[in-house]
């Protein structure tokens, strides 16, 4: 086989093994166990692992070990098995970090030597990954709680301002901002949210003596905040800012949906600004001022799209005029164009 048709047989090869794998039960499987663990990098290194070897086992001329399919199938279920098992503890992570090992001690059985070397580092310097990691979130916790051991985490939510604020533990379970989201949802408080961490600085916010302003935070990096206001993603289009609304009594963020530049306007209305479209939707709110924080340009005729307006980040501030305070309370705040 010519050279180039070859490296198109190989390409298409492995195209149709991305497929299978995208269909295989053992997918999921491994998503529960990342989902459950501390231990990142050992449960990324271990789901590859497998991934590897399924692959491997599936190509034309490995079809001899294709029964070694079932064999790390049992090595999958049993450490999802065994994970699900440990109770949730200041021990968690090193009892997950070991059934993760013992998997991959049996997944290594089915590796060539000249592969082997290589997976070894590979699981030497996961453990240490998520060994640092550990060490740094508990860092962080101390950092936080210095003298107060009871020291709450505190969840708002955007889309009710008057409600209170719904307090999570600041603990070995809630250590990263994926965790807090997890933990809303398991406690059917939210269906999607999207955390913004709340913070004070009058030289990023100078438009309030608070200098209030939020971060858009996700993912499972180490806490760092104890506020957080969360946004409903099923209330607010996936392409949304929050602006800051000031009504010289009360600021609070708000969630507003904005187009995509060259592809969509900002609603029927085709308000063509900033001020006409904010007016149309927020009920009963007249918009006097919209600034961005740190060039402190007014944008109240600027065209309301992602050109103008950063995607998922809090840089305007609006200050409005109500007839009464209960208009802003009660205004409909359309978040999606």
């Amino acid at each position: 086989m010519p050279r180039l048709g070859y490296l198109a047989h190989r390409a298409n090869e492995s195209y149709k093994l991305s497929q299978k794998w995208q269909e295989n039960p053992l997918r999921g499987e491994l998503e529960a166990i990342r989902d459950e663990v501390f231990n990142q990098s050992l449960a990324n290194l271990f789901a590859q692992t497998v991934r590897n070897l399924v692959e491997e086992s599936g190509k034309w001329w490995s079809l001899g070990r294709s029964s070694n399919l079932d064999r790390i199938e049992t090595i999958v279920f049993r450490v999802k098995e065994q994970v699900f098992k440990v109770n949730e503890d200041n021990e968690s992570h090193l009892k997950h970090g070991q059934i993760l090992q013992e998997g991959m001690k049996d997944l290594k059985t089915f590796v060539n030597s000249r592969r082997l070397a290589k997976i070894e580092k590979a699981e030497a310097e996961a453990v240490q990954q998520d060994q640092q990691r550990h060490e740094s979130i508990q860092h962080q916790l101390r950092s936080l709680t210095p003298s107060d051991p009871d020291t709450k985490i505190q969840a708002y939510f955007m889309g009710d301002p008057d409600k209170e604020a719904y307090l999570l533990p600041q603990d070995h379970l809630i250590t990263t901002y994926n965790d807090i989201m997890w933990h809303l949802c398991f406690r059917e408080l939210v269906q999607a949210p999207e955390l913004w961490a709340r913070r004070e600085d009058p030289n990023v916010q100078p438009w309030t003596t608070s200098g209030r302003h939020w971060i858009y935070v996700s993912g499972d990096e180490p806490i760092s905040e104890t506020v957080f206001d969360i946004v409903e993603m099923a209330t607010v289009s996936n392409c949304y800012i929050v602006a800051l609304v000031d009504n010289g009594e009360r600021e609070r963020p708000v969630p507003v949906g904005i187009p995509i530049y060259g592809k969509e306007t900002c609603c029927d209305l085709r308000c063509g600004s900033l001020r006409v479209h904010l007016e149309s939707v927020w009920t009963g709110v007249r918009v006097e001022h919209a600034r961005l924080f740190r060039s402190k340009k007014c944008v109240l005729e600027t065209p309301l799209d992602s050109k103008n307006f950063g995607v998922r980040k809090n840089e305007l501030y609006v200050k409005v005029m109500t007839r009464m305070e209960e208009d802003l309370r009660s205004a409909t705040i359309e978040t999606s164009p």
